[in-house]
């Protein structure tokens, strides 16, 4: 009979059983102080099971972005199109901004997130870039046409002297170079590299793709 109970108890801890299977549980628990142990050592595990976990402020952002209200979801139709993607793998992709473990520290002040694109971007490089406030993306040549879509803050192209603000794009045609720098705040883009960028005449290639 010990037995019997002692299969159910993880049963009764999760509350499935019905109302005469708790009964049995509860007399055989309440005569046997080691099955009333064991009991309790489930009920505790079931709490961590079921109980609500508030999540962090990052994955919060996350989830608020895949359902359609991160804090980048005016950019979502716009980055589908960019990068050719569903709308809701775009959502995904905004999420990952929310992600610090996203992002690679590439040189001092310059994050790069890399993913793949849809099928009219496989031979591109597609990814986020942010940079901190005064920190420059350095000069480099285009492989193929470049095309940047500013999410934050305000960059500035110093080949041109040109700045660009949310919701502005950058089009680089292949074999032009140019740098950028964020001015007084953190910037962040979506940047979609055909053929991808060389930097100082070498080929810049992701090292890996989320």
């Amino acid at each position: 009979m010990t037995d019997d109970v002692r299969e159910l108890l993880p049963l009764y801890a999760l509350g499935v059983l019905d109302a005469a299977e708790s009964a049995v549980v509860e007399r055989a628990v309440a005569g046997d102080p080691a099955l009333a142990a064991e009991l309790a050592a489930y009920q505790r595990t079931a709490v961590g099971m079921v109980a609500p976990i508030t999540p962090s402020p990052a994955v919060h952002a996350r989830l608020l972005a895949s359902i359609g209200g991160g804090v980048f979801e005016r950019f979502s139709q716009r980055l589908a199109a960019l990068f050719d993607v569903t709308v809701e793998r775009a959502r995904e992709l905004l999420g990952l901004i929310e992600r610090p473990a996203s992002w690679e520290a590439a040189m001092p002040g310059v994050g790069l997130v890399h993913f793949d694109g849809g099928p009219a971007a496989l031979a591109a490089d597609c990814g986020f870039v942010r940079l901190a406030p005064n920190a420059a993306f350095p000069i480099h040549t285009h492989a193929g046409e470049e095309v940047s879509l500013i999410l934050a803050g305000t960059l500035k192209d110093r080949r041109t002297g040109r700045t660009y603000g949310p919701g502005d794009e950058l089009v680089e045609s292949q074999g032009s170079e140019h740098d950028v720098v964020a001015l007084d705040d953190e910037v962040i883009y979506a940047a979609r590299a055909t053929n991808g960028i060389l930097v100082a005449g070498a080929p810049a290639r992701p090292p890996h793709k989320t």
